[in-house]
């Protein structure tokens, strides 16, 4: 029927080439070999198959009821015919297997064989695909582009295809037929189409993988990556923490001029990153995520998780960025929502300045030279624009986000620098009183050991606060 050394060798060629198990090839022959004789001769008769691996011949039998009156030969066998072949213990009930040997089904078997292996092999192909490449499902791939449609990337690697959205690529990426590409394999299907896996270049967890990759430190869990909030491939804030006091988180993460941080932003289309300590506490971390901006007073709701930020005048405009984008990442990256107002605006509508941000002492006295030339009528004052921004707050995981709705936030060409406020003169003569005070215990003797260059301990204004309550 089926000559049984070639079986053999086309069987090692199929799991040498296809990875697919022997014992499965094995199962499908024997399928397809019950299928062609179902198919063209009986559908209801009982077919046994049975291979011999040394040799590779095939054994096909069909198992026949012994009855005292045959009433369907495909099926029955009568007792004395069943006596003269297989024995006179035989009878009635009895199963016995005839030998199939019929040349046309030979033919038939080989084709019908022949479609269930093809079959076979795709679905053990997938399986297998499926089973390589699950393990690596949250991981950086890197493949070739093959085809660049309107609406999708395919990209082949290694065994298989990936299948990127438009939507999962960067604005700004513009990869053509032919060209290398690094793309986070965000999941991983057994699919009908050739694309097994969906990739995504604007998850967090793309740029988490890529800080992985080029910092070792994140690799070896020594800096851990506490949370990321991304506009892909504009800006991107990430949250840092190492509880080794011998390492700057920062500092490793940038690298020696820049080495290390820039890479990943090459990768992202030179998409910036912002990179900041995170806290425990939360008014710390939002201070810390707003850098470069100072703040001066902020107040927190922790049932409501909202925060009142005050800034300076002149970084107001920072604070929020262009289309309010600066304040939404910080928002996304804390988890909190964001009221943030000028200091103008707040002395306006006397607001509680609780002086407990991260303004240095340098930077105090040239608010406190600012409000005494206001008092004097040496500056000019156009009133102050309103300004508040709330927004959504989302869970954080290091996976993709979605956009924080869009906020009516204004625009930072609306913003006037060094807008002073309209405020009363004994309201503003409260706040240099305020800022005297806080001058006179940062010039105290711990400030006097510090070099002039380094920052304050910005933990004394805890001490501060306390000793005044």
């Amino acid at each position: 029927m089926i000559d049984g050394a070639k079986l053999l060798v086309t069987i090692d060629e199929i799991v040498s080439e296809k990875q697919i198990s022997r014992d499965l090839i094995l199962e499908s022959i024997k399928e397809g070999i019950k299928k062609a004789y179902e198919k063209h001769f009986d559908p209801e008769a009982t077919i046994i198959v049975d291979i011999d691996q040394k040799t590779g011949q095939i054994k096909v039998e069909k198992e026949l009821t012994v009855v005292k009156k045959v009433e369907d030969d495909l099926l029955e066998i009568g007792l004395k015919e069943a006596k003269e072949k297989y024995g006179e213990q035989i009878t009635v009930d009895d199963k016995v297997y005839e030998p199939v040997n019929s040349e046309e089904f030979s033919r038939l078997a080989i084709f019908q064989v022949g479609q269930i292996i093809k079959q076979q092999i795709k679905e053990a192909e997938k399986d297998s695909i499926f089973d390589e490449y699950i393990v690596q499902k949250g991981y950086l791939m890197t493949g070739v582009v093959i085809a660049a449609e309107e609406k999708y990337l395919l990209v082949e690697v290694d065994r298989t295809f990936a299948y990127i959205p438009r939507r999962n690529l960067i604005f700004s990426d513009n990869y053509e037929v032919g060209q290398q590409i690094t793309f986070l394999a965000e999941d991983i299907v057994k699919s009908k189409n050739a694309g097994q896996i969906t990739g995504s270049r604007t998850s967090n967890d793309f740029l988490y993988r890529l800080l992985e990759r080029e910092i070792p430190e994140i690799f070896e869990q020594v800096i851990e990556v506490k949370a990321i909030a991304r506009d892909p491939g504009r800006r991107s804030k990430i949250a840092v923490y190492s509880t080794n006091e011998n390492i700057d988180p920062i500092g490793a993460c940038v690298g020696s001029k820049g080495s290390r941080i820039n890479k990943v932003t090459a990768e992202l289309q030179d998409e910036k990153i912002d990179i900041c300590i995170y806290d425990d506490n939360s008014q710390q971390f939002i201070i810390n995520s707003l850098s470069p901006v100072k703040v001066i007073s902020i107040t927190t709701n922790d049932e409501g998780k909202e925060a009142d930020v005050v800034v300076p005048d002149e970084q107001l405009s920072l604070a929020i960025g262009k289309g309010g984008s600066a304040a939404k990442l910080v928002a996304k990256l804390t988890k909190w929502k964001l009221n943030i107002m000028s200091y103008s605006e707040a002395l306006t509508k006397q607001v509680e300045i609780l002086w407990n941000g991260n303004l240095t002492n340098e930077e105090l006295v040239a608010l406190q030279v600012k409000l005494k030339d206001k008092i004097k009528g040496k500056g000019t004052a156009t009133p102050p624009v309103e300004v508040a921004v709330e927004l959504p707050v989302e869970e954080f995981e290091i996976i993709e986000e979605q956009m924080a709705e869009e906020t009516m936030i204004m625009n930072e060409d609306e913003y006037q620098v060094d807008d002073l406020s309209e405020a009363a003169p004994e309201v503003l003569v409260e706040e240099i009183q305020e800022i005297e005070k806080n001058i006179s215990y940062f010039e105290n003797e711990q400030l006097e050991s510090q070099d002039e260059d380094e920052e304050i301990d910005y933990d004394d204004y805890d001490d501060y606060y306390d000793q005044n309550k």
